[in-house]
């Protein structure tokens, strides 16, 4: 029953969280790294980042909240 919450709170927190780094990740120059007029290229790299980095983040904080609740 708790792996039923564990997959919630995923969501609930790698959605948010993909969102926000998308955001902060669009304030950053990615022109100068880039070729001139490769603006799907930037944003396919922005998006897989913070796609990655949610995943990364979701994926700490339910390993720490598991590993409270399996000590309990």
């Amino acid at each position: 029953m708790i792996d039923y919450y564990v997959q919630v709170w995923y969501f609930v927190i790698f959605i948010p969280v993909s969102i926000a780094a998308y955001f902060a990740l669009m304030a950053i120059d990615f022109s100068k790294i880039f070729k001139n007029n490769s603006t799907w290229q930037i944003r396919v790299i922005t998006l897989l980042i913070s796609i990655s980095l949610g995943f990364i983040i979701a994926d700490g904080v339910l390993g720490i909240i598991t590993r409270l609740i399996s000590t309990i």
